[in-house]
């Protein structure tokens, strides 16, 4: 029973971590005062929910979270989210903080759904299968969020040509300014590349639980890192000005493109999902 209640405040803390860290990201792109503080509330929440897991942990076994390695790990989450809250109300690095917390994040991830953790084989398979829907959840959002992202590309460019050949019609009025389109596909992107990168890590962690390494060898796995990079890099192209507006909207469409082939034809040759 303890085991259960564990996990469930686990997971519900995995949740909230998640939103936190997502903040903490916003900020630093856009460098939005209220997603600050926000994130550092919820990152607050993280840190009495975790120290009331590990209470209930040493309350039950008379025994300090240090017997076996992913006990470590959800101790080192611990003070990592501690450090942060110290950090964040010393000066504003919130760069670092969200660096900082993604391996707090993979730590209490590894730590809540490892395998020695449950007392049955059932029990571990239904934690197991959890972690996967959970996985599949955070990327089917990620693939909604980049579809947003590519429809508005699509009226990126329209509006684009509107504005050059000065179709100023009633249609043109109702698109909205390509400012507002370009901001659009740029802040969806950001939001799917997080839920992507948090799926990516939940599902390794899955895939090592059930498959082993040769997950890593996966079709579907290898061109989804892939995806995930390439977005990466249209981000950074993106906050750094490196190339024009116009060009990295074609380009987000192509990685969407490509993320769609991946999602329909690389399913065939894979062995998970």
């Amino acid at each position: 029973m303890q085991d259960i209640l564990l996990i469930r405040l686990n997971e519900l803390l995995l949740i909230i971590y998640l939103f936190s860290i997502a903040c903490y990201f916003y900020d630093f792109v856009k460098k939005h005062h209220l997603a600050s503080k926000i994130g550092f509330v919820t990152l607050g929440i993280v840190w009495v929910l975790q120290t009331i897991s590990l209470s209930i942990y040493i309350n039950v076994t008379n025994q300090l979270p240090l017997v076996n390695i992913f006990n470590i790990l959800f101790a080192l989450a611990w003070l990592i989210i501690s450090i942060s809250l110290v950090i964040s109300v010393i000066k504003q690095i919130n760069i670092s903080i969200f660096l900082f917390n993604m391996v707090g994040f993979v730590l209490i991830a590894m730590s809540t759904f490892q395998p020695m953790y449950y007392n049955s084989t059932n029990k571990h398979l239904n934690i197991i299968n959890e972690l996967l829907i959970v996985h599949i959840i955070l990327a089917t959002i990620s693939y909604a969020l980049f579809t947003f992202a590519f429809v508005n590309a699509i009226l990126y460019i329209i509006q684009y040509n509107n504005l050059k050949q000065k179709r100023f019609t009633q249609k043109y009025f109702r698109l909205g300014s390509v400012a507002t389109l370009e901001q659009t596909v740029f802040i969806s992107s950001l939001v799917g590349f997080v839920f992507i990168i948090l799926s990516i890590i939940l599902g390794a962690q899955w895939g090592f639980n059930t498959l082993g390494v040769k997950i890593l060898l996966d079709p579907k796995v290898v061109l989804s890192s892939i995806i995930t990079v390439l977005y990466g890099l249209y981000l950074y192209f993106r906050v750094r000005h490196k190339f024009n507006k116009n060009k990295l909207i074609y380009f987000n469409i192509i990685l969407f493109s490509i993320s769609m082939l991946n999602l329909i034809f690389t399913s065939h040759f894979s062995v998970i999902h």
